[in-house]
C-alpha cells in the first residue's frame, strides 16, 4: 500500500470506529489530538487561555498586490458570541479585531470572519462549527 492509500485506509478506519461509538460530540482539544494538528499551528489560528484568545499572525493575499501581514493579537473576550476577524483595507493594512456584531464588508474594507467565540463562566471557547477560516486569506484581484 502506498502512502496515499495507507492514509485513506486509516481515515476510513477512524470513521468506522467513530460511527461504532455513536455520534457523541468531542471537544476541540480532543479533535486536535486525533487529527494530529492544533488550531494554533495555522496562520490566523488560535489558542485559548481562560477568556483570552491568542490569534496568530497571517497574511492577506490580494491578487497581484504584495501580501499584507496582520500581526498576531491577544483578545480578551468579555461578551458571549464575540466575532474575531481580520479587517483589511483594500491595498492597505490588515488588523485582527473583534466585535459582538457579525463582520460585514464595506466599499473600502474587507472584514474576514475567523471564528465566533462563546463565553461561559469567564472561559472562552470556539466550537467546531464556529470556525469560519484558518490559514492565509486569499482575495481575487477582481475585487477592489
Amino acid at each position: 500500500m502506498n502512502e496515499s492509500e495507507n492514509y485513506l485506509f486509516n481515515k476510513i478506519k477512524d470513521l468506522e470506529s467513530f460511527a461504532a461509538k455513536g455520534s457523541a460530540p468531542i471537544s476541540l482539544a480532543e479533535e486536535e489530538h486525533q487529527a494530529g494538528s492544533a488550531y494554533s499551528d495555522w496562520a490566523f489560528g488560535f489558542s485559548i487561555n481562560g477568556a483570552v484568545v491568542t490569534v496568530n499572525s497571517g497574511k492577506v493575499r490580494h491578487g497581484t498586490r504584495t501580501a499584507v501581514i496582520a500581526a498576531g493579537k491577544d483578545i480578551t473576550i468579555a461578551t458571549d458570541q464575540t466575532w474575531v476577524f481580520v479587517s483589511y483595507t483594500y491595498g492597505g493594512s490588515a488588523t485582527i479585531t473583534s466585535s459582538t456584531s457579525e463582520p460585514k464588508d464595506t466599499e473600502e474594507v474587507h472584514n474576514h470572519a475567523l471564528f465566533l467565540v462563546t463565553l461561559t463562566s469567564g472561559v472562552a471557547s470556539v466550537e467546531k462549527g464556529n470556525i469560519k477560516s484558518l490559514g492565509d486569506i486569499f482575495i481575487p484581484s477582481v475585487f477592489a
